[in-house]
C-alpha cells in the first residue's frame, strides 16, 4: 500500500490533473531547453536530459531563462499534441504562468509552507486540483 502525502498551495489553473510527477528542481532551460519537434528535454546535464515530459505532472520551483520560455512548449503542443498533464509551481511567475495557458492544463502553485520540488519525487503518482489548491501525492513505499 502506499504513502499518500497532501500539499497545499493556490489553485493558479482550474481543473483536476494526475499523472506520474517528473521533479525538475532547477526548473528547465527556456531557450533551446525543449525540442520543439519531439517534446524531449534537451537541457545537457539536466536531470531528465532526452526524456519527454508528455501526460506528465511537472514539478517546478520556476522558469528559468528567457523571456521565450512558455513559447518552448508551444512546438510540440502545436506539431505533436504533447503536453504536461498538470503544474505544480513553488513560486508562479509570469512565463510559466503563460506555459500554462497555454498548454490549458491544471496548476497549483505558490506554495508557503512546503517546496514541492523535495517532497514530490520523480515516479510519485500525483493529483493536481487547480480549484482548491490540493496537491495529493501517492508513493510506494
Amino acid at each position: 500500500m502506499g504513502k499518500t502525502i497532501v500539499i497545499k498551495g493556490r489553485p493558479a489553473l482550474g481543473g483536476v490533473a494526475e499523472g506520474y510527477a517528473m521533479v525538475c528542481p532547477n526548473s528547465i532551460q527556456g531557450w533551446a531547453g525543449i525540442d520543439p519537434r519531439s517534446g524531449k528535454i534537451l537541457e545537457k546535464g539536466h536531470v531528465h536530459e532526452g526524456e519527454l515530459y508528455d501526460g506528465k505532472i511537472l514539478v517546478v520551483p520556476c522558469s528559468r531563462g528567457s523571456c521565450g520560455w512558455s513559447c518552448q512548449f508551444h512546438g510540440p503542443l502545436d506539431n505533436l499534441n504533447m503536453r504536461p498533464a498538470g503544474w505544480v509551481v513553488t513560486q508562479i511567475d509570469s512565463k510559466i504562468g503563460t506555459a500554462a495557458v497555454i498548454v490549458n492544463r491544471p496548476m497549483v502553485a505558490d506554495f508557503t509552507d512546503v517546496d514541492p520540488c523535495e517532497v514530490i519525487h520523480d515516479g510519485d503518482y500525483v493529483v493536481v486540483n487547480g480549484d482548491d489548491g490540493t496537491v495529493t501525492i501517492t508513493r510506494e513505499e
